[in-house]
């Protein structure tokens, strides 16, 4: 429906997709949408035996249906018994709906069945002559031959192509949830998305399935296309409708995970490989764009389907076709899917061989979990007889669990004085790397000064950006956001393609910790959300580089509000995010901790800290253990559960010596940082106002000597209830100057992450200050479940956010009016609507029109 808001007002929509992309459904919910607008709409349903006349009289009885109108009958008598007078017969129809001086559509479906004439001469006509009250939409399987340059050269026609029609996650999420209700958690919600690829058709054969299911979990695991409804689709669907040579072409190809002409042309022997994927590709829903145009791969679960058929062919033609596949892959540089069809073909040896030169180019593209699959593969004796080999198996197994024994692989060879300059700096890489996932920040000084010049050597970017990347982590922790982000943006000028995919995902989630750290959520949602799309696209879902960048951005949307959002884009990646740096860990964990306390299930959220301990224990990461139990304090001292908070103090205290070793010496002020704001909370729990005071002054300090905005502000915002607690007259003063900072980053949950007493607080402060925007929500739970809170309906109002404009507007929004009905009844231009709805969108925090609608009731805007 996004779609249709910002372009129904064109003159002709196309929705162009192959069969099971719900192209019908869609125009029949546009249908219901411009009816309930009071439009007029025609649908006409086309047909191979639609030649020009009989497909103008369909219009016209199509449209007098709508419209009610004698007159459409009077021209289709006129024209009846005139062959070749369907111009004339178009003309007229056309005046006619001029005439009408009301909103008309047309929508013509299955347009591809239309015979050439029909598309060439009537529908060419129609759309050139179309008056300004006629919309026409058009619904086909392939694009029509249609000159449409003139058109969208006045912006009066777009275009829906499959991947618009592909289910979104959200929307996967909305059908899960209306067909099977709780039967799925959000991370099964999620898998499935993944599972389906946003295929509407395979998600509603995937619902079938699971209604009949009693464990949902387990029909998910065993879903398959080889089995039940899925197959029974794929054989009448697809196999039944296509020709014995294509059926046996797709077959064939079924071995290749993203294929091109040349590619299937070398492995089946199709001399017309490349007019086959061609129209595959326009005629069935189980072709999808690949790594660039030129590339395409089979929808996984048609892959599954094409596989069994595969598996039914001879043995010598299935070792034969992948024998071609191997080598055509090997001549182009594809070692890893090269390595793959050798391994099926059954020769090991140049398995191993291509495996070990694929090894380097999946690391440094964050496809880890291939990487470490073919590195078990590899005999231990073909990594010790080459120490290139051992270097780069060390930098697969440092992005992970094995940084300990990579650190000590690559810093032997590093040490060693015969190592050649080009092998010292792939050492001191895979060094970096591992030092930087084991968390021993101390380590990254050394190896930066040790970094070799060799000048003409070499051509990878990484050989640049590894330090860079280094050095963007380290100032993270200890110095400016502004270096950080110097830092960063030398490495994005490298780009992001090839060896540089993980390099500049992992600064790009750099930079958007850094405005995380500055208090700037907006910043960091700005940077990261079209990033997270691309790489989505690019590398799927639960890709390394998409679930590094998801990590970061669920961070900010956490702080402006959006805890569904925040927990949606965490759905089945946390065990991706798990094999990340160790702020990348965080940063997600503790955003899943704060999602459960905002949903009121502390349950869960203290289930995520055993997750994360047990994780932080099996890695040796006590940051991450420092970080869990500083957690655990608050969530017991705002219940003020005393001997909880009693039992866990000790264990903060025999964490310290931990960060004052050499490796570890960088994060020291972290800690004392986190445990100064947890024995803050103890102290407040057990009404210490004293000593509270006394952690929050460390607090500050180090707060400020490390730069990090945001941890000053929840200094800030204890130190105001330790105030109101003494009943000093500056608490609502302290906490209002907080709360001005913290809104201009659109921090949002500041006051209710950090203390109830505080959201209690604000309430008053507005009842004395109208002009002061609220920072937190009183209708969020806040830390603990059994605060009390105000309910929504104590919110203050805010006549001073708005203009009278932005208020009609909003008012109109909540009724669910469209842009063009909006402009008509307030007498003004769609485009001025436009504008007033994008400053509505700032001022509300806000990205959608349910969104803003859903804001100005909780900050009583609008009245349900």
């Amino acid at each position: 429906m996004q779609f249709l808001d910002e372009m129904h007002e064109r003159t002709v929509i196309a929705v162009v997709a192959p069969a099971g992309f719900g192209k019908t459904t869609l125009l029949l919910q546009w249908r219901r949408r411009w009816m309930e607008e009071q439009a007029l709409v025609a649908w006409l349903g086309a047909d191979a035996q639609d030649q020009p006349t009989r497909f103008v009289e369909g219009l016209l009885q199509a449209i007098r249906r709508a419209s009610g109108r004698k007159a459409f009958d009077i021209i289709a008598d006129q024209y009846a018994s005139g062959i070749g007078q369907q111009v004339e017969a178009l003309t007229a129809l056309l005046a006619e709906i001029a005439q009408l001086q009301a909103e008309t559509v047309l929508m013509i479906d299955d347009a591809e069945r239309l015979p050439a004439a029909t598309v060439h001469e009537a529908i060419q006509y129609l759309l050139l002559n179309a008056p300004a009250n006629l919309h026409v939409v058009i619904g086909s399987r392939t694009p029509l031959p249609l000159q449409t340059s003139e058109l969208a050269a006045k912006s009066n026609f777009a275009v829906l192509k499959t991947d618009d029609l592909r289910l979104q996650f959200d929307e996967s999420v909305e059908i899960l949830e209306r067909r099977l209700g709780p039967r799925l958690d959000l991370d099964l919600r999620a898998k499935l998305h993944d599972l389906t690829e946003g295929w509407p058709v395979g998600l509603q054969l995937a619902i079938a399935k699971i209604e009949r299911e009693a464990d949902p979990s387990a029909a998910i695991a065993t879903f398959s296309a080889r089995r039940e409804s899925l197959q029974d689709y794929f054989v009448e669907s697809l196999f039944s409708r296509l020709p014995p040579h294509t059926t046996d072409f797709l077959v064939r190809s079924a071995i290749l995970g993203h294929m091109n002409a040349e590619l299937c042309e070398a492995v089946t022997g199709c001399a017309d490989a490349a007019g086959r994927l061609d129209h595959l590709i326009l005629e069935t829903p189980i072709m999808m764009v690949g790594e660039t145009s030129d590339w395409v791969r089979l929808h996984p679960l048609a892959r599954d389907f094409l596989m069994g058929r595969f598996e039914q062919l001879p043995a010598a033609e299935r070792v034969e076709l992948h024998v071609r596949a191997s080598r055509w892959l090997a001549s182009h540089g594809r070692f890893s899917e090269a390595a793959g069809h050798a391994l099926a073909a059954g020769d090991e040896a140049l398995a191993h061989t291509y495996a070990a030169q694929s090894l380097w180019a999946l690391g440094t593209e964050g496809k880890l979990a291939e990487a470490r699959e073919w590195l078990d593969r590899i005999p231990p004796k073909v990594l010790a007889e080459n120490v290139s080999l051992r270097l780069v198996a060390a930098w697969v197994n440092a992005l992970g669990d094995g940084n300990a024994e990579a650190l000590r692989i690559s810093l032997d060879i590093a040490n060693d004085p015969a190592t050649s300059p080009r092998l010292l700096w792939l050492a001191l890489r895979v060094a970096g790397g591992a030092a930087i996932y084991a968390d021993n920040l101390g380590l990254l000084p050394q190896l930066l000064s040790r970094w070799p010049q060799l000048p003409g050597l070499i051509v990878d970017p990484l050989y640049f950006v590894a330090p860079l990347n280094c050095g963007a982590l380290l100032t993270l922790h200890t110095g400016s956001s502004a270096d950080v982000r110097t830092a960063t943006a030398k490495i994005a000028a490298y780009g992001h393609a090839g060896s540089m995919r993980l390099a500049a995902a992992s600064a790009l989630s750099i930079t958007g910790l850094s405005h995380l750290r500055d208090g700037h959520a907006d910043q960091a949602e700005a940077v990261l959300r079209p990033a997270l799309a691309l790489a989505e696209k690019e590398d799927g879902r639960r890709s390394t580089v998409a679930c590094l960048y998801a990590a970061v951005l669920a961070a900010a949307l956490l702080e402006r509000d959006q805890l569904a959002a925040a927990q949606a884009l965490l759905a089945n990646r946390l065990d991706v995010i798990e094999s990340s740096y160790p702020d990348a860990i965080l940063t997600a964990y503790r955003t899943l901790v704060r999602i459960a306390l905002g949903q009121g299930d502390e349950r869960r959220a203290l289930h995520a800290l055993d997750s994360l301990d047990a994780l932080a224990s099996r890695r040796h990461l006590p940051r991450l253990q420092l970080h869990g139990l500083a957690e655990r304090i608050r969530i017991h001292a705002l219940a003020e559960r005393s001997d909880m908070v009693g039992e866990l103090m000790p264990l903060l205290d025999r964490l310290a010596p931990a960060f004052q070793q050499e490796d570890q010496l960088p994060l020291l002020p972290h800690y004392q940082l986190g445990a100064s704001i947890a024995r803050a909370y103890a102290a407040l729990a057990s009404h210490d106002a004293a000593s509270a005071n006394r952690q929050l002054d460390t607090a500050d300090r180090l707060a400020r000597q490390l730069q990090r905005t945001r941890d000053g502000w929840t200094v800030k915002v204890l130190r105001a209830v330790v105030a109101r607690q003494q009943h000093a007259d500056t608490a609502l003063a302290s906490l209002g100057e907080v709360l001005s900072l913290a809104s201009l980053g659109g921090n949002a949950r500041l006051l209710a992450e950090t203390h109830p007493l505080a959201v209690q607080m604000a309430v008053e402060l507005h009842r004395n200050s109208t002009g002061l925007r609220i920072v937190g929500r009183a209708d969020q739970p806040a830390a603990s479940p059994t605060a009390t809170l105000p309910s929504t309906d104590q919110m203050p109002r805010q006549p001073g956010l708005l203009t009278a404009k932005e208020a009609e507007i909003l008012k109109l929004l909540q009724e669910g009016l469209s842009n063009k009905l909006i402009a008509r009844h307030l007498d003004i231009s769609a485009e001025t609507v436009k504008w007033h709805l994008k400053n509505l969108f700032q001022k509300l925090s806000a990205g959608t029109r349910r969104h803003a609608v859903d804001r100005a009731r909780v900050l009583g805007l609008v009245v349900n």
